[in-house]
């Protein structure tokens, strides 16, 4: 019911793809959710009014990250290679696609492979909202339907329908696994990856164990991204080696926005902070690895977490959050209770970060009472 004349920006090589997987889907099974899955929050991580982004997992239905559950035996090494994606070269999904392998690989948390049913997954959601013009209606985009975020619900009602949630619409797709569901809406064409990875709770679902990938754009309009974890044909998670501590911007990064307007993401990360202005771009700290596949708020301690700039040694003031319960052993924390990942640690810088310029991150803490640690630089555009 799918392959009719689509909306402005939906181009022919989407209904070739839509065609042929509705051709060649086989597999069967009943998944979609369930398990450990982090996921979302909603936001509108974007540097132009207007623009929304949201982001949702499948796990217990909420919109807060969720910590993963794994067991030592089911985890491998991060993935360092993947087959080439088969997105167009001009198309904006393969931009995404190359610049969150580029993110993932520079934290060494292991790359994402394209997945074709979760393109589907995302396709149809993107196809859901150009159609019914919901990235137009604020009302729907700000409500909230059975516990889901407005950009990740479907009104069974309005054409297109393929599932209410994010974990039904990967069912519809016959993806058998875990999912979680990151959406823009009315994002300036080409600026999807960069306000997802400019932000608190979604740069937190986007760099978590997964294996695949679907992703869909109606320039201008909306963006969708599907990461997923194929439980039912054995793929297993990724996680870097025991002891670890990956970390964004990465060392050595170039070109790091400067400002993060924390206003436009819901729930607003610091919102007492940041009104007209926005506050300096989030620094991730993730601590899950091979030796803390799942971590308890009291198996978590930060001892110091500080930003320098380069130049002149001078410290930035920031502000530093966690999920509730992480200990402080000397550092001042902020609890966030949509930051569930204890081994998600944020640094917020309260101001906008200075343009051209090197800022120095210093993490001292621990896990599961062994000692961790890094130092790195990045440097704004």
């Amino acid at each position: 019911m799918f392959n009719t004349n689509k909306a402005g920006n939906f181009t022919m090589k989407k209904q070739a793809i839509l065609v042929a997987l509705i051709a060649g889907l086989a597999l069967t099974g009943c998944g979609g959710g369930g398990g450990g899955s982090d996921s979302g929050n909603s936001s509108t991580s974007a540097t132009t009014g207007g623009n929304i982004t949201t982001n949702t997992g499948t796990g217990s239905g909420n919109n807060v990250p969720q910590t993963p559950i794994l067991a030592s035996t089911t985890v491998v090494d991060p993935v360092t290679s993947v087959p080439a994606a088969q997105y167009a070269s001009t198309l904006e999904e393969a931009a995404i696609f190359k610049a969150l392998n580029d993110m993932r690989g520079a934290m060494g948390v292991g790359l994402l492979q394209q997945s074709l049913k979760l393109d589907f997954a995302a396709m149809n959601h993107d196809f859901f909202f150009v159609k019914n013009e919901l990235y137009k209606n604020a009302t729907y985009i700000n409500s909230t339907f059975n516990g889901i975020l407005g950009p990740h619900y479907q009104d069974p009602a309005l054409f297109g329908f393929t599932g209410q949630s994010p974990a039904e619409r990967a069912i519809f797709a016959q993806y058998t696994g875990t999912v979680t569901e990151n959406v823009t809406v009315n994002t300036p064409a080409g600026d999807c990856a960069k306000n997802l990875f400019n932000s608190v709770y979604h740069l937190i679902s986007l760099v978590n164990w997964y294996r695949e990938v679907g992703i869909s754009v109606t320039p201008g309009k909306t963006c969708v991204i599907v990461l997923g974890h194929d439980v039912a044909n054995e793929m297993k998670p990724q996680l870097p080696k025991a002891g670890s501590v990956s970390v964004t911007p990465s060392a050595g990064q170039t070109g790091v926005e400067t400002t993060f307007f924390n206003q436009l993401e819901l729930p607003t990360p610091a919102a007492d902070i940041g009104v007209g202005t926005g506050v300096g771009r989030p620094v991730l700290v993730n601590l899950y690895s091979q030796g803390a596949e799942t971590l308890a708020p009291t198996e978590v301690g930060v001892i110091s977490y500080t930003m320098t700039r380069v130049s002149d040694g001078a410290a930035v003031d920031v502000r530093i959050l966690t999920a509730p319960g992480v200990l402080s052993m000397g550092a001042k924390l902020t609890s966030d209770e949509h930051i569930n990942g204890s081994g998600n640690i944020v640094l917020l810088p309260t101001s906008p970060l200075d343009a051209g310029t090197s800022y120095k991150v210093t993490f001292v803490g621990s896990v599961k009472q062994n000692p961790v640690g890094k130092t790195w630089t990045f440097t704004t555009k």
